[in-house]
């Protein structure tokens, strides 16, 4: 999957809709990692490079290798191994080497970055749009020829949800459950 960004051979494969349906997809099987078992199981490897596509192009997460379900009494998981890419890894993890449920919105918040812009610089990604130069950061395979005002609209929503996920404050960063209802409202809303 991480080839596919900024590589102009798979440009007809990811237009915006494919990536909206890609992030619903990954947001999905992570909320359900968070709230679909007995105690919550975190990803702790959540990257563009863990994901596949099945034979009907559903996006599916993979190598689970250092997920761990997070004990009885527990609010997360302390064993010091994570493997993310430079820039994905939470900043409490960075300081604490805890890591739970808001540690993979982190993580996930990069991924939504890296599928709009191409790019996984979450400053330069706040400064663009603080600078009202909004698309002049969107991958330019999304662009085309223009933006419309609904489909940036809808760009910039997206935008703002995953610097929601990747914000400072692990508290203030919206629970899995609740991104991949966001993202399914805008997928339904682009079609």
């Amino acid at each position: 999957m991480s080839d596919c960004i900024r590589n102009d051979d798979c440009s007809p494969n990811l237009e915006w809709t494919h990536r909206l349906k890609i992030a619903m997809e990954i947001a999905n099987a992570v909320a359900y990692l968070h709230v679909g078992f007995t105690r919550p199981i975190v990803s702790k490897s959540i990257k563009l490079a863990n994901i596949l596509f099945d034979e009907e192009c559903v996006a599916k997460l993979f190598d689970f290798t250092l997920s761990e379900v997070i004990l009885e009494g527990k609010t997360h998981v302390n064993n010091g191994a994570v493997r993310a890419t430079r820039g994905h890894i939470a900043p409490e993890y960075l300081h604490t080497s805890n890591f739970n449920e808001k540690s993979d919105v982190f993580s996930f918040g990069m991924l939504l970055l890296r599928l709009l812009t191409g790019h996984e610089l979450r400053e330069r990604v706040e400064k663009y749009i603080e600078n009202n130069r909004f698309d002049e950061i969107i991958d330019p395979m999304i662009v085309g020829d223009g933006l419309c005002p609904e489909k940036e609209h809808q760009l910039k929503a997206f935008a703002d949800l995953a610097l929601k996920c990747v914000t400072e404050s692990a508290e203030e960063r919206p629970t899995m459950v609740d991104v991949a209802k966001q993202l399914r409202q805008m997928y339904l809303s682009s079609m």
